[in-house]
């Protein structure tokens, strides 16, 4: 009886803490819209007067009176303008300050102190453009999907559901993530896998960074009941532009995890990861994400556990796209009897905002 109640007790916990991320990533905030006084000079000879929203992964984001939001690839922006100051990161790490003007010549930006020109910048190298004093729900960016499939021969049902939320400002990157699997047979068990994970960073010059981190774990076809992540690292990103973008990092964790039958362990571990991401090359709305975080353990020799995750994802609607996902878990060292690795791969829904 007591193991049933701490079995139940504990799915209750994941339904909770699944709760609050997702009512932290999607909590709605009410912005006020600001005047549309930006202009965005597209290669086909259009004109548009507009509010810009943000620059990211080569898509530039901006709010219309008469279309609403819309977003445009930077490839085909000839030129922007606008009299509000803005943060611009260029590929090579280095930020500026100030108003956007153009000088006339395709592919440049000239930015603007005091309403005089300040610097010209070419905007091939331009990889990021975010207005200063932007509220704090503006700075975040995010998504969520759902997939479903169901098998009639043995009536299996597969659930998943993934989320993510990301805010950004000139110093600092916070990242929060949901992913939750849950499949059904009629001949078996009810089997579950979530994780919910905490990231933020400290930004510097030269693409590097500081990052703490945190993640919750449960995965019963690993017999995994909870695992409980919580470290810090350094990184540096290796490449940034508007195609693609490389980083690695590493530092030291302290895991804790329960396995069904087995005692407690902590132990700290080594981390070493890396993120390779890559977006539309042209006008095709996709991209790609791929990351991949491997653990060596302190206390226990040999053992090494492996996390990798992987998403392309299509735009087929404004805000709306496919998503094929697939997640990887490998442990060299299970305990005994207990399988060595989860792989699932999915097909879902999603929407991004």
């Amino acid at each position: 009886m007591s193991g049933s109640i701490g079995t139940s007790g504990r799915r209750v916990a994941w339904r909770c803490a699944m709760l609050a991320a997702a009512l932290c990533l999607f909590w709605p905030a009410r912005a006020g819209a600001a005047p549309k006084t930006d202009t965005v000079l597209l290669r086909n000879g259009d004109r548009v007067t507009c509010e810009i929203k943000r620059l990211q992964q080569a898509r530039l984001s901006v709010k219309t009176d008469p279309l609403g939001s819309v977003s445009v690839h930077w490839g085909e922006v000839l030129g922007v303008t606008s009299p509000r100051v803005f943060e611009v990161t260029l590929a090579s790490g280095d930020r500026y300050y100030g108003g956007l003007g153009w000088s006339g010549v395709a592919g440049d930006l000239v930015l603007t102190v005091g309403g005089g020109p300040v610097t010209t910048l070419k905007l091939a190298d331009v990889t990021s453009l975010v207005p200063i004093g932007s509220s704090f729900w503006k700075r975040i960016d995010g998504n969520m999907d759902l997939g479903f499939s169901f098998a009639q021969a043995n009536l299996e049902t597969h659930w998943t559901v993934n989320a993510g939320a990301t805010y950004r400002s000139s110093r600092y990157q916070l990242s929060s993530s949901v992913a939750s699997q849950l499949t059904s047979r009629e001949d078996a068990d009810r089997t579950s896998r979530n994780t919910v994970s905490l990231n933020g960073s400290r930004l510097f010059t030269n693409q590097w960074l500081f990052t703490v981190i945190g993640q919750l774990q449960q995965n019963e076809e690993l017999q995994l009941d909870l695992r409980t992540v919580g470290g810090g690292g350094a990184g540096k990103v290796m490449s940034r532009t508007n195609h693609r973008m490389i980083a690695l990092y590493s530092g030291l964790v302290y895991t804790r995890e329960q396995f069904v039958g087995e005692p407690v362990a902590n132990a700290a571990e080594i981390a070493a990861g890396g993120q390779l991401d890559f977006f539309s090359p042209h006008n095709d709305d996709f991209s790609f994400t791929n990351s991949v975080v491997s653990y060596y353990s302190l206390s226990a020799a040999g053992r090494v556990r492996i996390e990798a995750q992987s998403a392309w994802r299509h735009e087929f609607l404004k805000d709306f796209y496919w998503s094929l996902n697939g997640v990887e878990s490998f442990d060299s060292q299970p305990p005994d009897t207990q399988k060595r690795n989860d792989f699932s791969l999915s097909l879902s829904m999603g929407w991004k905002f």
